[in-house]
């Protein structure tokens, strides 16, 4: 709090600035002391309003608000606190809410208003020319209620100023009358209304501006003073650096606090990749190997709904947590674009270890190899995507359980739409815009009609909008396009393709296009008798394919064994989705090529995008426009609050 409030100071300073506030405030021995939360309460209410106070006394604002500081505190307290008010009234304007103080508290303001119901004005002045006022209305109206002062002893009674205010209306008989108000409850009628005594007190203001006109001749009104423009403060990094610091850091060790919850946080990753992976470790050929493995396809979209749960859970409720703290930090110039950038950059750090420990789990028990990397980038996009979305639900929200009972209805549609569960071929069409328009407008469309307005593997209009069906997408072909084996046979299909494609080949091109030639026939068959020795075989081949040396079978005289390149980087499960893709792509009875979900390649507006950029823009242009989102809706919650 110091920090974000006294940015220019240096740290010696403001250490120096905290030990005499807090024994100014008397939490001196308290010092290292933890604040706790309202259910579990670590400071006395006295020692908590105190903190309140020290919180705004650290800041250089020329004007205080405190709304009711004494509640619920006892009566030494109440003075306590009162005191520690008071001294800050030096050169400063104080204003504080307070409902029946103690004659020692109401002597203590210089001024008092006093305010009936439904905010009418019925006194303002010292506290004693209250007392002396309302002494007066109640000697002249004959209220019967005791004197709100002892002369002997020098002490008031404020309570005296309520009697007379509220003193209710009797029958005949003595009895008290009693009427409806607004809710429908029988209230004590009031003898005199709020209007009566706003209306004396108008008119008492009245005759004492009277009584106190000058008959000097007044001066000349003197002459307007031209407007000073104001000039923008220029932009200081230091406090800005400072404040941003402290925000992140702050954000870090409330997550780091609670260690119960951090346990559960980080433990719940490997436990899910554990029981998932165990689960679906399963081959078509009874002894389980990656090539046949038969759910690969269903562990990616599943390791992506675990990253878009847990960014969800991990932040639906944080905004809801520091609100309080929000508001009051929001009238000292805190920078709500660096509240944002804290929260999401201290959650992307547990939604990054989280990814980081599922992939490892997940990869080692299904055999998946080279891959780690690539898994993790796109996970860690989800998650941040969940994230951004489990924040922008904790800004709409007042209760926890409120935001819990939301995730379910954000992360649903995911499942169902993201392409896994159901497939976009066996999904209702009419989900897709551009297929519901051509049957709108022709009522019994031909085989060659149906066949022109698109492929059953384009993605419905609505679930463009699910971030699953990115994320998925991207995942399957990255699979099986970025491989380690795959990859290389890629490349050297380009290169190949490059050097054909030139009319004048040099002699060094030729030997070239024979290396590589050779390199790929040699990729296709590549066997080892371990995955390790795969590896060092593929490095080989990483040093042909960047010109280090040129291509020598003798390298490859021992590449014989049990174990296949394909057999343990390429899916058959997934492989089968890409060519699917493909054949759809490649129809030639379609005018064009239709933009395909696990198409490697796609088409808007003439231009064709790299299935692997494109995918991965939208994940991050959705994120930031949720984070966007969150910064507008904070800020016009903070405006209106304040208002």
């Amino acid at each position: 709090a110091a920090s974000i409030r006294s940015p220019h100071l240096s740290r010696r300073d403001r250490t120096r600035r905290l030990d005499a506030k807090l024994i100014e405030l008397g939490l001196g021995e308290r010092r290292d002391a933890v604040v706790g939360s309202p259910e579990k309460k670590l400071l006395s209410g006295g020692e908590r309003k105190r903190l309140n106070i020290g919180l705004d006394m650290i800041g250089m604002s020329d004007v205080y608000l405190f709304d009711e500081p004494t509640s619920g505190l006892s009566s030494k307290d109440s003075e306590h606190v009162m005191e520690i008010i008071r001294g800050m009234a030096h050169n400063k304007i104080i204003i504080v809410t307070i409902h029946q103080p103690s004659s020692k508290i109401f002597q203590m303001f210089h001024k008092a208003i006093l305010l009936d119901k439904g905010g009418r004005l019925v006194f303002f002045g010292t506290p004693s020319d209250m007392l002396r006022y309302f002494a007066e209305a109640e000697h002249q109206h004959q209220f019967g209620a005791e004197l709100g002062a002892c002369p002997s002893c020098g002490t008031t009674r404020p309570e005296f100023i309520f009697d007379v205010l509220e003193t209710p209306l009797r029958d005949l008989s003595g009895d008290v009358i009693y009427e409806e108000n607004s809710r429908g409850q029988l209230v004590a009628a009031r003898r005199y209304s709020p209007e009566f005594w706003r209306d004396k007190y108008e008119a008492f203001r009245l005759i004492q501006d009277v009584k106190q006109v000058s008959l000097r001749k007044e001066a000349a009104a003197p002459l307007p003073v031209a407007p000073v423009e104001k000039k923008r403060l220029p932009l200081r990094w230091h406090d800005e650096w400072t404040q941003f610091r402290t925000l992140l850091r702050r954000a870090f060790i409330s997550k780091l606090r609670n260690r119960a919850n951090l346990v559960i946080t980080i433990g719940v990753s490997p436990v899910l990749a554990l029981l998932i992976a165990t689960i679906l470790r399963y081959s078509e050929s009874g002894e389980y190997d990656f090539a046949s493995a038969y759910h690969i396809p269903t562990f990616l979209f599943l390791g992506l709904i675990v990253a878009m749960f847990l960014g969800l859970t991990n932040s639906a409720d944080d905004i809801i947590r520091d609100r309080a703290v929000l508001q009051r930090e929001r009238n000292v110039s805190v920078r709500l674009s660096y509240y944002v950038i804290s929260k999401t950059l201290t959650l992307g750090v547990f939604a990054l270890i989280q990814c980081v420990l599922f992939v490892l789990i997940g990869n080692y028990v299904l055999q998946i190899r080279g891959m780690f990397w690539i898994y993790l980038g796109i996970m860690l996009m989800t998650a941040m995507g969940g994230v951004s979305l489990g924040l922008l639900i904790s800004s709409l929200v007042a209760d926890p359980k409120t935001a819990a009972n939301i995730v379910p209805l954000v992360l649903i549609p995911q499942i169902i739409m993201g392409g896994a569960l159901i497939k976009y071929e066996d999904m209702n069409r009419n989900l897709a815009l551009l297929y519901a328009l051509s049957h709108w407008f022709t009522e019994h469309p031909s085989k060659e009609q149906e066949k022109k307005m698109g492929s059953k593997l384009e993605v419905p209009f609505v679930c463009q909008f699910i971030a699953m069906r990115w994320s998925y997408e991207e995942m399957i072909v990255a699979q099986a396009k970025l491989n380690p084996l795959t990859q290389r046979q890629d490349r050297t299909q380009r290169e190949i393709d490059r050097i054909v494609a030139k009319r004048d080949q040099t002699p060094i091109d030729r030997r070239r296009l024979e290396d590589l030639k050779e390199t790929l026939a040699l990729l296709s068959g590549l066997e080892a008798k371990s995955p390790h020795a795969l590896d060092h075989y593929l490095g080989l081949v990483d040093q042909i394919l960047d010109r280090k040396r040129p291509f020598d079978r003798a390298l490859f005289k021992n590449a014989t064994g049990q174990i296949t390149a394909e057999q343990i980087y390429v899916n058959q499960k997934v492989s089968d989705l890409i060519s699917n893709a493909e054949m759809e792509q490649s129809d030639y009875r379609r005018g064009n090529r239709p933009n395909v979900f696990f198409g490697a390649q796609k088409r808007y507006f003439g231009i064709k995008v790299g299935v692997f950029a494109f995918n991965t823009t939208v994940l991050i242009i959705s994120t930031l426009g949720l984070l966007t989102l969150l910064h507008w809706i904070l800020r016009k919650q903070l405006e209106v609050r304040r208002s």
